[in-house]
């Protein structure tokens, strides 16, 4: 046997060192940062590096309810979803919600709220759940509020972002397209929509309460629901509310919001939960949308159908003329107990002593007044969400006035010939 050259087996090795890369490939599983990293296995070409962020906000149309879940789910840049998702619950009934150490590869993120909530036009919690969304950028300072405004600007800063807009200039530009729907003046330095407050007394908190009041009126859970999804749909791509039956609908709710017993509302139910609030002038904003909107029209608050249990009803919105001696239906449709209704009768003209009677066996929900002799007038409360009466007339000219909330002022008027 040769024996072992040493020179030999040192240029094997000199060889196979030579053949080694002196600078190691970079991989995203080996602990070390190398490459181009901006950490340990991540940054550059490997996963973008976590950041620790944490989140404390209200959910708020009136405050959702203790027991209300939020989902809050990353996004990143381009506001696409990452897949992550935390959950937590409302803490309190002041809608109170926190994450923390929430571990996220970028700042961006969205959140879902569903629960019940105090509904603050009629003073009461909501018979259903609705959802409320915001998307946000967490390195922005202040509360992570959910409300009614970053609920609607959301689609649109998507929208926005999606067709290369930086997400603080989309969001500053969804808000004040919002506030242009109810005539806000949009000149005035707003704080962005997570920041707003119904329980704080700022202008801008103010202008929140005034379009959730507007957004709620008296409609059902269900009535609310669909219409803050159709005005988001809407206004998704171009900023503007182009449907004349979504403007007509907010500006009918409007017109008969009571806005006293609102702030009473609102005052009352930190009352309870041991906080005083300070209510905003909100009223002037509800002022200011329907002396300057270009909404018309619309659907009333409360239905008046086209026939009740006994015909052609008087209350309509299409007939006018009616026969002598007949019966006919006094009908109406309250959409919520919160809702008052009196409907007062009155000669206009005609020869009539006893202008009208009505079939005491028919009636379903309407109280009736005295009639008074001497102004021939008489007034029928509604009881009962569905009213129906059995009414005839003499020949005449008559006047219907609908009165809502005890107000002095009737929101409606309507004439009708018997002949």
């Amino acid at each position: 046997m040769k024996p072992f050259k040493p020179l030999f087996a040192f240029a094997v090795l000199a060889f196979m060192l030579g053949c080694e890369d002196p600078q190691p490939t970079a991989t995203c599983v080996d602990g070390v940062q190398n490459g181009n990293e901006d950490g340990i296995d991540c940054g550059g070409d490997c996963p973008p590096c976590l950041s620790a962020f944490t989140i404390a906000g209200n959910v708020q149309k009136g405050p959702f309810l203790n027991g209300s879940s939020v989902l809050a789910s990353a996004l990143d840049s381009n506001l696409t979803p990452l897949g992550g998702t935390f959950n937590t619950q409302i803490l309190d009934n002041s809608g109170y919600f926190g994450f923390n150490n929430l571990q996220l590869p970028f700042s961006f993120i969205s959140l879902r709220a569903d629960g019940f909530y105090f509904n603050e036009v009629c003073g009461e919690q909501s018979a259903a759940q609705i959802t409320l969304n915001a998307v946000l950028d967490l390195t922005s300072a202040g509360p992570a509020n959910v409300n009614t405004i970053t609920h609607l600007e959301k689609a649109r800063i998507e929208y926005l972002v999606a067709g290369g807009m930086d997400f603080t200039s989309a969001k500053a530009k969804a808000m004040n397209e919002v506030l242009a729907i109810f005539e806000i003046d949009t000149t005035q330095n707003f704080p962005p929509s997570q920041l707003l407050d119904i329980a704080n007394s700022s202008y801008a908190d103010g202008v929140l309460i005034a379009i959730t009041s507007i957004l709620q009126g008296y409609r059902s859970v269900s009535e609310f629901s669909d219409l803050m999804a159709n005005i988001t749909t809407d206004i998704r791509m171009d900023g503007t509310l182009d449907s004349p039956s979504l403007g007509a609908k907010l500006r009918a709710h409007a017109l008969v919001l009571d806005t006293n017993a609102i702030k009473q509302n609102i005052v009352d139910r930190y009352l309870d939960l041991g906080i005083t609030v300070s209510v905003p002038n909100f009223g002037e904003h509800i002022t200011n949308y329907l002396t300057n909107t270009n909404h018309t029209g619309g659907e009333d608050v409360i239905d008046y159908p086209e026939t009740g249990l006994s015909g052609t009803n008087f209350l309509n919105e299409t007939d006018t003329v009616f026969t002598e001696n007949q019966f006919y239906s006094l009908a109406a449709k309250r959409p919520s107990e919160c809702v008052d209704l009196a409907v007062k009768i009155s000669r206009v003209s005609g020869s009539c002593t006893y202008c009208w009677f009505y079939s005491l066996g028919s009636g379903q929900n309407w109280a009736a007044s005295n009639y008074d002799g001497t102004t021939y007038t008489q007034t029928y409360t509604s009881l009962g969400l569905d009213a129906d009466l059995s009414v005839g007339f003499e020949k005449g000219t008559f006047k219907f006035e609908c009165f809502m909330n005890g107000s002095t002022t009737p929101y409606r008027t309507k004439v009708i010939t018997v002949n």
